[in-house]
């Protein structure tokens, strides 16, 4: 079949945009996931090695009244000043910084922060007996608090970077008694205050880059959300030389006061040896506390795993209470008297077991000088805070444990022999689980990379 000159250039755009919608849906790099390639650095078309860097992300959230907020940017200069004004608004007590997080990436790797309760609630339900009542069948988790994912690109001809990020705060606002007959006591439903702002934008590095506003409709205030982000290029690596001594990895985490994090943040994120300087006097005065500290010895490019805590072990399937009942129908009476089932407790079917405490899992991979490594890790601490409470959860349902998990999945690049801040992992703030508020505080982890 013949194609007149225009028909064939129709087909060859359309190729092109279909070529350009399949790249854009490539998905982002995950730091566990293993990429057929050589060691750090790689190189480029002109035979050049091409310097390794890090990009620190910076979170801050502020809260205030809209009303506020409007008047901010209302002012002179609002849009442009807004950050310095916020910043003197929390120093003047007008405005609270409720939130501060950082983690260390690579360009073009995806990475999260979370600090949050894990909330589990029931989704299925039993037929209702004579009574009306209801046992839950199934369950599902919800994150309560701040979770944040973002992936930056560096824009190899400009200084800017492309972010694409989500930010999130959810909050629970307690169990809701749901009625299918007016007359019945109901089953109790999940209130969950959600809000996210995820976008794709510029930022230039050093400078606050306004994200996204997350709005509480209930009390009528609103949180800003900013992030600082900054490029740090490595030295170009020399010769290659051999290396197969092993790695002493050592994690430390240390939390102080918010506040006085923050402005630690300020002036450290970047210096991870200098940061941790700057703690051991707060340590000595009690004003900063060593959370943990745990040591691997392993070899480059081998996976290697700590852990440390108890292994809390709880329900996840139960049989519902049984009233008198037949197990069949059957014409016979006397036989169908004789299969009744008798009334039964709720009872437990199969449970689960989750590791509290610390736990970590790190892969090095040494650069081909042996001057630095890149990191690939994923630590976290969990804490299993109580059982769910909430006026309407009935005494006769089963026990739904509220985990806290404090949390950073990243890839980064590290020199041997230095101390790293890698990131924080912030324990959760005000998530309205059990009635549980923001405690004011900052945790910071460091990593060592020495030889053996």
């Amino acid at each position: 079949m013949r194609h007149s000159p225009g028909t064939m250039k129709t087909h060859f755009c359309l190729f092109l945009a279909c070529v350009s919608l399949v790249i854009a849906q490539d998905p982002p790099k995950d730091p566990f996931v293993k990429e057929d390639k050589k060691v750090v650095p790689a190189a480029v078309a002109d035979g050049q090695a091409r310097p390794v860097k890090n990009i620190p992300c910076f979170i801050e959230t502020f809260t205030l009244p809209q009303a506020n907020y409007a008047a901010l940017l209302d002012a002179p200069d609002g849009q442009d000043k807004l950050y310095t004004n916020l910043v003197a608004a929390v120093k003047a007590g007008t405005a609270r910084l409720d939130g501060c997080h950082l983690i260390v990436t690579h360009p073009g790797t995806r990475c999260t922060v979370e600090s949050t309760n894990e909330l589990v609630y029931p989704t299925e339900w039993t037929p209702a007996d004579r009574a009306g009542f209801q046992y839950p069948t199934a369950f599902e988790m919800h994150q309560l608090g701040d979770r944040f994912e973002f992936e930056p690109t560096l824009q190899d001809e400009s200084s800017a970077l492309n972010v694409t990020q989500s930010f999130s705060r959810d909050r629970f606002q307690g169990l809701r008694l749901f009625k299918a007959d007016s007359t019945l006591a109901g089953i109790p439903m999940a209130d969950l205050i959600v809000r996210i702002g995820t976008s794709s934008c510029r930022v230039i590095p050093g400078i606050p880059t306004f994200l996204s506003t997350l709005k509480d409709a209930q009390t009528g205030s609103i949180t800003l959300v900013f992030a600082t982000l900054q490029v740090i290029t490595f030295p170009v690596p020399k010769t290659a030389v051999e290396s197969k001594g092993n790695l002493m990895l050592t994690a430390r985490v240390i939390s102080l006061d918010r506040m006085k994090g923050w402005e630690l943040l300020k002036k450290h994120a970047m210096e991870g040896g200098a940061c941790l300087a700057a703690l051991k006097p707060l340590l000595a005065s009690k004003e900063a506390t060593l959370e943990h500290i745990a040591t691997i010895n392993t070899q480059s490019s081998v996976r290697a795993l700590h852990e440390s805590g108890l292994v809390y072990t709880y329900g996840t399937e139960y049989a519902p209470p049984t009233a008198n009942a037949l197990l069949e129908k059957n014409n016979d009476v006397k036989k169908a008297a004789a299969e009744a089932r008798p009334e039964g407790l709720a009872g437990t079917t199969a449970s689960e077991s989750r590791g509290t405490g610390f736990r970590l899992e790190v892969e090095p991979t040494r650069s081909a000088d042996g001057t630095l490594t890149e990191m690939t890790l994923a630590p976290e601490f969990v804490s299993m805070t109580g059982n769910l409470k909430d006026k309407n959860w009935n005494e006769h349902y089963p026990e739904l444990p509220l985990f806290s998990c404090q949390k950073i999945t990243t890839g980064y690049a590290q020199l041997i022999g230095t101390t790293a801040l890698v990131g924080t992992m912030n324990p959760p703030g005000d998530t309205g689980a059990n009635e549980h508020k923001d405690e004011g505080r900052m945790w910071l982890f460091f990593m060592d990379v020495n030889p053996e």
